[in-house]
């Protein structure tokens, strides 16, 4: 059963044709991976667009896929490269990473949340503000670990760096947002 199988062997069987191979490995990273996306830009639109673009690259590319090392760390070396693209071909997009509060389903129409309800929200807006405002490598690497439960290894795999490198950016990006939580709202 197609189920059973590994990411490396679905890609691998896709390769030779196996289009049902392809729908599983995408039901399978299509919501780590887009919420990975959409995290990185402040519009849905340029999300989905280079979402669409990662699978574009991971179909295109279906018969160079070598099994040395697992298919997440193999799609999120190309979902990296690409939102590093995205970024080249529009510059402003590097520097405007905050959240769009449609994409991440912010809004709020009930009069009638309690005021701890909408303090949380509050306090997750801030948060998601916070990680968009953090320095590329240390946003990019905290969302690779939050969104796609890879390992140090892996994610140093995919960022091209050492696994100390990952710790430290993990590090410097967790403090940063520490500091930011435990301070009183508006203070930075």
């Amino acid at each position: 059963m197609i189920k059973n199988l590994s990411d490396e062997q679905l890609v691998l069987k896709y390769s030779k044709g196996h289009v049902a191979s392809f729908e599983e490995i995408y039901q399978r990273h299509k919501g780590p991976l887009f919420r990975y996306c959409l995290r990185n830009f402040k519009q849905r639109a340029v999300a989905e667009e280079c979402f669409q673009e990662i699978w574009m690259k991971i179909i295109k590319n279906k018969e160079r896929y070598q099994p040395t090392a697992l298919f997440s760390t193999y799609l999120y070396r190309i979902a990296q490269n690409t939102i590093i693209d995205c970024y080249r071909k529009d510059k402003k997009r590097s520097q405007d990473c905050e959240f769009d509060e449609q994409s991440l389903g912010r809004q709020s129409t009930n009069i009638d949340e309690t005021t701890i309800q909408q303090q949380t929200k509050l306090q997750v807006l801030e948060l998601r503000t916070q990680i968009a405002n953090l320095p590329f490598e240390q946003r990019n690497t905290l969302l690779l670990k939050l969104n796609s439960e890879l390992s140090l290894e892996e994610i140093a795999s995919i960022l091209n760096c050492g696994k100390e490198t990952v710790k430290s950016r993990l590090r410097y990006a967790t403090n940063k947002l520490k500091t930011l939580i435990n301070s009183p709202l508006g203070e930075k």
